[in-house]
């Protein structure tokens, strides 16, 4: 029998260069670093972190449709500001167990044949346990791919888990991630309200704090239902204050059995003050530092979406 690690490395080598003549679609995950909030030690810092945001949920060179989940949303964030020329952004509730509080975003970006729509997007915070507390609990977003004879649908969940130190932290990061795969169960087995339907497929998305080795995504898998587990990238993406890549926190997360997730390859285009590219899955950057004094202290991370 295979383990998950070796589902791991198997799916985290392969990429893609996106093509029209797939019927995929590209889906991308970024923390936005407080988007709509601005930085005194750079000028302009909102609206070049807003024209970055349009740049990547509308990648250049991309002819698929794309689907951009984002991180770290705050109030004071304009969807209007981020969506791209033909694209839909949505904002979920704002969310935090402080004064701290962030949302969930995504954007919507179709491709000529416009064979992706998005169903719902929805808080799955009343489907959570009442054991386990989460501080940000995912959103939820069903996703219709039409481009086949038969449309077929996904869930695709967005997460930034709490952050804390010491062993402390890592026990609630590791109850939340745990969590998430019961809130995929209780997706799975009922349309939540406002959602027209559902479905067994799910992609779990976000910041995780955690590196993919951790066992509490093998228990997200068993609590999910998943068949075979499959994560990746499992790389260095967040940056500390010098523009050096520290951990490995953002990662793709679903059952191979049901869902192809194929880590992409796509080309460079010029923004954050330097020259971006996603190279296996992972946004790369030519100037570390200037990306992260301009726009984020994660990278971003994209992979081609097929329901089997």
């Amino acid at each position: 029998m295979r383990t998950w690690h070796r589902y791991f490395a198997l799916f985290a080598a392969a990429s893609l260069v996106p093509s029209q003549a797939s019927a995929d679609f590209l889906v991308v995950s970024q923390n936005t670093l407080h988007l709509g909030q601005g930085s005194r030690a750079v000028a302009g810092y909102i609206p070049a972190k807003n024209a970055y945001i349009r740049s990547l949920a509308a990648w250049p060179g991309n002819s698929l449709p794309q689907l951009t989940f984002l991180q770290e949303v705050m109030t004071q964030a304009d969807p209007a500001a981020i969506q791209p020329t033909g694209g839909t952004a949505l904002f979920g509730v704002l969310k935090g167990s402080s004064s701290y509080l962030e949302r969930y975003g995504v954007v919507l970006a179709n491709n000529a044949d416009e064979h992706v729509t998005i169903l719902c997007n929805v808080d799955t915070a009343s489907l959570q346990s009442a054991a386990v507390a989460i501080q940000r609990p995912p959103d939820a977003t069903l996703v219709r791919d039409a481009s086949g004879s038969t449309p077929r649908l996904v869930w695709i969940l967005n997460i930034h888990t709490t952050f804390g130190s010491g062993s402390a932290g890592v026990r609630a990061r590791r109850a939340e991630v745990e969590e998430v795969g019961r809130i995929i169960s209780a997706l799975r087995a009922r349309a939540p309200s406002g959602c027209p339907s559902t479905t067994d497929n799910a992609v779990v998305l976000g910041d995780w704090n955690l590196a993919g080795s951790d066992v509490s995504f093998r228990t997200l898998a068993t609590n999910a239902g998943f068949t075979r587990l499959a994560l990746g990238p499992d790389v260095a993406t967040s940056l500390n204050s010098r523009g050096v890549r520290a951990s490995a926190y953002d990662h793709f997360v679903w059952d191979d059995a049901r869902v192809s997730v194929t880590l992409a390859n796509l080309p460079a285009q010029a923004a954050c003050g330097t020259s971006l590219s996603f190279v296996s899955g992972v946004l790369t950057s030519s100037n570390l530092l200037s990306f992260r004094r301009n726009c984020s202290d994660h990278l971003g991370v994209a992979a081609v979406v097929r329901v089997r």
